[in-house]
């Protein structure tokens, strides 16, 4: 595994932590957990989700890059 695979593996699992916190923020009562705008991220924001498509989108266009670049790329 080299390190590009990691920090892209890592990426996603980011991705998807953020995501269920998301979900699980949305199905709770809003007063039941006291917010604190401190404490709030922007992956709870409305271009939260944005952001999602912008990482997505990069690891997508780096891995075709490294593939491209790669020397057994057939």
């Amino acid at each position: 595994m080299s390190m590009c695979d990691a920090t892209e593996l890592q990426a996603r699992a980011i991705i998807l932590l953020a995501s269920q916190e998301t979900e699980e923020k949305s199905k709770s009562p809003t007063g039941s957990e006291p917010s604190s705008p401190l404490i709030q991220s922007p992956l709870y924001s409305p271009t939260g989700l944005s952001m999602k498509r912008s990482l997505q989108r990069f690891l997508q266009k780096r891995k075709h890059r490294a593939q491209a670049t790669s020397p057994y790329h057939h």
